[in-house]
């Protein structure tokens, strides 16, 4: 948002504007710079000056000679090739000697005829970027005035930074109401007068979604001219403000939307069929814009429609099948309030971002139509005269915003501000912003004005007073509190212990976005039944919530591998969101999420160079479940899940609970994520991760162990899990510990049969093991695994 102190100067003082800029910024409305209007400084040589003739160059056929008057006893000659060079236009001079923000001016000879200085376009004078001719100025123009003091060029104008709730402040109005209300004074100005209809005729308007538009406003323009130029001092405001001048209408509209916040719109009444219907598109329904787009719209857009079409999609831009054209006779203007969410991510998921979009997805002022109609009327009939038509006000009550009044109580202000700020002041503050205030023994009744869509309860209120009356302003107070303490208990594990660990074990700890790619997430994990799809997603890649954290490591891992990182272990602690019933809830869950390739250990001297495998993850896995005391109730199941590669893939448990997955990546997957090494990844539910069993003493057997190995032949698709626990429960409580310490598969074992073997430990707290004891076990071992997995003891 720009705004010019001579425009802000008519709606109140804004004084000093070093120090204006400082308390606007303290209050919120961030300064981002204060300029000039324009980098052109000469304000003696630079003049205005009214052309006397125009002739042809006699060796250039796009070249004019010009007499110039600037006021001065003689006429300049002066050569140019502006097309738009004419007899009588008022345009802006540089005599010889004059400096140009990018040039000097001296006197040349062109084409064999001597120019005395340079007729200037918008550009060269530092006002633009771009310029199409040499700059126009209004009939009235004084020859010889300096084109500085004319244009009030060296005035400041003022950029601001503002936030995405502050939309009340993307106009003059609303920055001078901040202004009066920081050093309390009143606004001086109040919107165009009231112009009374000359001619009766009148647009049927019908508003079939009234919760979207709940008060729509138009009129009848008749006879407006369309030779008349632009005031000066309009184009000049608005191209302080960042806008070119197009023409007179459009600029009007324009003119009002910054000086009032109400964006307006114009549309050639003659090409409005029957009558003006606001309503929600049809399916597939085919708008031509005014930038020349042809957009394809749906249910969730709302259109301006005649009765046969949609004319304007509400709210962004007007559609080029009703544009004001030269021909133009009949206008008929609109100034409508549509609903900040009707229009809110409409226009960014077409790909454009309109001023008016701006404004109403922020919320503009729904008291505001009627005045920004009679402004914009007012200005197009002084100007180019026409006659107005009655006002179309068409208006749903019970649609429009209403602001509930709120309680402050002077203990607000004190809890929050830390200072007791005085009641009249407080009152004043808050008059002073707009409010509507009561006081009552409790305090204040507040009702927000009806461009404040920020406010929503007293801790706004609060802030309200606190910046107006100056958070530097409030004396600083030491305040004595008890801190609320929360009883930790000794089972509990924070998640930054849960992170330590993992740094421990050689992890780089990384924080991706919730927002994910759903082509990506579909890939990985199919359920698209539980996925949760933003409707106003940033990016077409970002548009649905995580299901998992794996997406956004994998991202991860291949940007590090593209960067010539081949040993990489990344984790993440966050949560992920799933849909319990589409659009009406959904849960979310705080996951521990792991990925490794590359080498076991870093290269160095001492070590091989082994690749990571299954079991290392496994054994990173185990160590950090070694935290809750708890991880011999650790198991793993064999599973099938697109993710992993087949045979590579277990589902964790803990007990008899499911705590997460991992596995080696299906390559499948890998290859379009621009992964070409074997990547081992895990996903386990963190709220398993976060209690420890207390521990316990146990006696220390005075006993010696007895150790036993045995191999067993099994099928191959045998698991070690099931074996292992087929052991446990055979074996009893004499079984300490059982170790795999060698798979073979190969000579003198059948086919799909491989060969096991364990080391098992043995010990009794109550006296010496015999080996007829330990063979009766091992015997009851063998029988068992005979039974449940045709196991034979290995010869």
């Amino acid at each position: 948002m720009r705004a010019c102190v001579s425009w802000l100067k008519q709606w109140v003082d804004p004084g000093n504007i070093e120090k204006l800029s400082e308390q606007l910024t303290l209050a919120g409305l961030e300064v981002a710079r204060i300029e000039p209007a324009a980098e052109l400084s000469d304000r003696i040589n630079v003049v205005i000056g009214r052309i006397i003739s125009c002739a042809g160059h006699p060796d250039a056929e796009r070249l004019q000679v010009c007499e110039v008057d600037v006021g001065e006893e003689s006429s300049l000659t002066i050569v140019c090739g502006a097309p738009n060079a004419r007899k009588g236009l008022l345009t802006a001079c540089a005599k010889v000697g004059a400096t140009l923000p990018k040039m000097p001016v001296d006197a040349v000879a062109i084409r064999g005829c001597e120019s005395q200085g340079m007729l200037c376009s918008a550009m060269e004078l530092g006002m633009d970027s771009s310029s199409e001719g040499i700059i126009e100025f209004d009939h009235d123009a004084p020859p010889g005035y300096s084109v500085v003091e004319y244009l009030k060029l060296s005035e400041p104008v003022v950029e601001f930074e503002l936030t995405p709730n502050r939309g009340d402040c993307l106009s003059m109005l609303g920055i001078a109401r901040e202004v009066a209300g920081i050093y309390g004074r009143a606004v001086q100005h109040a919107g165009g007068r009231q112009v009374a209809a000359e001619i009766e005729d009148v647009l049927p308007v019908e508003l079939e979604a009234t919760g979207e538009c709940p008060r729509y406003v138009g009129r009848v323009l008749q006879g407006v001219n369309h030779s008349w130029k632009t005031p000066d001092w309009i184009i000049e405001r608005l191209r302080r403000s960042g806008m070119r001048s197009i023409n007179l209408i459009v600029d009007v509209t324009n003119y009002v939307m910054h000086e009032l916040g109400q964006p307006m719109h114009a549309f050639d009444m003659k090409k409005i069929r029957g009558g003006v219907r606001v309503r929600t598109a049809f399916q597939n329904e085919l708008l031509h814009l005014l930038d020349g787009k042809e957009v394809k719209l749906g249910p969730d857009y709302l259109v301006i429609a005649d009765h046969e079409r949609a004319i304007a999609l509400a709210g962004i831009m007007g559609g080029a099948d009703t544009a004001i054209t030269s021909e133009t006779e009949t206008v008929f203007l609109e100034s409508a309030f549509f609903a900040p969410d009707a229009i809110r991510g409409k226009a960014r998921r077409l790909g454009m971002q309109t001023d008016a979009s701006h404004r109403f997805e922020r919320g503009v002022d729904s008291e505001m139509q009627i005045k920004a109609m009679e402004m914009a009327t007012e200005l197009i009939i002084g100007v180019a005269g026409g006659s107005a038509g009655p006002l179309i006000h068409s208006v749903s009550e019970a649609d429009l915003p209403r602001h509930e009044p709120i309680l402050l109580k002077p203990s607000d202000l004190d809890r929050v501000l830390g200072d007791a700020i005085n009641p009249n002041m407080t009152e004043s503050i808050l008059c002073n912003l707009g409010f509507a205030v009561e006081q009552i023994p409790e305090g204040w009744r507040t009702k927000a004005p009806s461009w404040r869509f920020d406010i929503q309860n007293s801790h706004d209120l609060v802030e309200e007073v606190g910046r107006c009356f100056g958070f530097n302003a409030i004396q600083p107070r030491v305040r004595t509190f008890l801190p609320d303490t929360q009883d930790e208990r000794e089972t509990g594990i924070s998640v930054h212990d849960v992170k330590l660990r993992m740094v421990s074990l050689g992890y780089h700890e990384v924080v991706t976005y919730s927002f994910v790619d759903p082509t990506v997430q579909d890939r990985l994990i199919p359920e698209g039944e539980s996925t949760i799809v933003l409707e106003n997603p940033i990016a077409e890649n970002m548009s649905v919530m995580r299901k998992s954290l794996w997406p956004g490591l994998l991202e991860a891992v291949s940007k590090n591998l593209n960067r010539q990182e081949k040993r990489v272990r990344l984790f993440e602690v966050g949560t992920v969101f799933e849909a319990v019933q589409r659009g009406v809830s959904h849960q979310e869950k705080r996951m521990l999420s792991a990925v490794a390739c590359g080498h076991v250990n870093p290269r160095q001297w001492a070590t091989t160079e082994t690749p990571i495998d299954f079991f290392d993850l496994k054994g990173d896995l185990t160590n950090v479940l070694a935290l809750t005391r708890d991880s011999s109730a650790l198991t793993f199941r064999s599973v099938d899940h697109p993710i992993f590669q087949p045979g590579q893939g277990a589902e964790i448990r803990l007990g008899d609970r499911s705590i997460g997955l991992m596995g080696k990546l299906h390559p499948a997957h890998a290859k379009p994520l621009d992964i070409d090494v074997d990547l081992f990844m895990l996903e386990v539910d963190m709220q398993y991760l976060l209690h420890s069993e207390f521990p316990q003493f146990v006696d220390v057997s005075r006993f010696p162990p007895v150790h036993r190995d045995l191999a067993l032949v099994v099928e191959e698709d045998v698991e070690f899990q099931f074996i292992e626990d087929a052991i446990r429960v055979s074996a009893g409580s004499l079984l300490k510990n059982i170790v795999l310490f060698d798979v073979f598969r190969g000579k003198n074992l059948n086919k799909n049969t491989k060969s096991m073997a364990f080391g098992l430990t043995f010990q009794s707290n109550l006296g010496n093991l015999t080996a007829h004891e330990i063979d009766g076990v091992i015997e009851k071992v063998i029988q068992d695994l005979k039974v449940k997995t045709n196991a034979d003891l290995r010869e």
